[in-house]
């Protein structure tokens, strides 16, 4: 049995500037911009990250993380659900949900895919054709995006002229061609990817004409696997393949704006497991606290109707650290929960109101 709960959108470019105004960067720095004592939130190690995988990492750190702050002399923030959406879009866009780039692995498919065949790495192939160490290096996925979408009318033509087959790349495969391409020519920014409103790209999505096949957020949610920028942008850049159609160049700002909106767009929605989560909730000894009103601790039927992963994160740093203390002086450990497990408690105490609304 699943639940499925709405989730609010989130901005990256809000996300952004909460980061610095929450003096997160005081210990996290992002693609290297930031503080050394916590680790690099834009260097992740995995794909296919969902919200209530970023609520369990920050479940099982709190602790952690709360002492640190402390030490640095920082207040522990206090977030609500939008806030914590717009930081999770903010990291998710940063690169901490994606597997590091391979140069060596970048250059080897550069040769393999025959690019070299039209765009010489240090000489010009041909007349008028830069080579890859003249280029203006990419500073993420969503620039590279942009060169290859602008880019494919006229590479598709001069591949038809040669008889090569139009070269794809899945998306790890296009992080390794990112990886070289910034180690070969480091890019004059290293802030990570900044997309814009997710508002303003559903609007490009319709005045560029894409939602006449791009039927908006309902197609966005109909793949199963999560994209992280550079899935969008190898995405865009199988388009033309896939479709045989080329459309009208976008700008750089353009095309921050659609993956701005397709990032967030596919977390809309969340699903979980509300047996697993009641179960979860006795076996972590929740229940000795929330079920206690002398304990100062919310009830269950508070939480109700509002526990997505997003509100699990604002419920954390509002009450985290009272809890913390109070589960210290009763000897009770920090529980620990897995992506999985957030999800299904979050759903379990998340129906509790709807449960109640559909009873006779």
């Amino acid at each position: 049995m699943c639940a499925t709960r709405s989730l609010l959108l989130g901005d990256a470019e809000r996300g952004k500037t909460l980061f610095q105004e929450l003096k997160c960067a005081v210990c996290h720095s992002v693609n290297g911009v930031g503080g050394k004592k916590a680790p690099d939130l834009g260097r992740g190690r995995d794909r296919g990250f969902d919200p209530y995988h970023l609520a369990g990492r920050m479940w099982n750190h709190a602790p952690k993380m709360w002492d640190a702050m402390g030490s640095a002399g920082v207040a522990t923030p206090a977030l609500d659900e939008q806030q914590a959406a717009d930081l999770f879009v903010f990291l998710y866009a940063a690169g901490y949900f994606e597997m590091p780039g391979n140069p060596s692995s970048g250059k080897r498919l550069f040769l393999l895919r025959r690019c070299g065949r039209c765009h010489g790495i240090d000489t010009p192939v041909g007349a008028g054709i830069r080579p890859v160490a003249e280029w203006d290096s990419p500073r993420d996925a969503a620039a590279l995006a942009q060169r290859m979408w602008n880019h494919s009318g006229e590479m598709a033509r001069a591949l038809d002229a040669s008889k090569l087959p139009y070269p794809l790349f899945t998306a790890q495969e296009l992080t390794d061609v990112l990886a070289w391409l910034r180690k070969l020519r480091p890019p004059g920014r290293t802030d990570g990817f900044a997309p814009v409103s997710p508002e303003s790209g559903r609007q490009l999505l319709e005045s560029k004409g894409c939602a006449v096949c791009h039927h908006g957020i309902s197609e966005i949610e109909s793949h199963s696997t999560r994209y992280g920028p550079t899935e969008f942008a190898a995405a865009m850049w199988n388009h033309p393949f896939r479709t045989g159609y080329y459309r009208t160049p976008l700008s750089d700002e353009e095309m921050r704006r659609l993956v701005g909106y397709f990032v967030a767009a596919q977390f809309s929605e969340e699903r979980g497991n509300p047996e697993n989560g009641r179960r979860l909730f006795a076996r972590k000894r929740c229940s000795g606290c929330h079920d206690d009103p002398s304990s100062g601790a919310p009830a269950r039927s508070e939480m109700s109707g509002r526990m997505t992963s997003f509100g699990m994160v604002a419920a954390l740093w509002k009450h985290g650290p009272a809890m913390l203390a109070s589960m210290r002086q009763r000897r009770i450990p920090w529980p620990r929960f897995t992506g999985t497990e957030m999800a299904d408690i979050s759903a379990y105490l998340h129906g509790l109101q709807l449960r109640r609304r559909t009873s006779p």
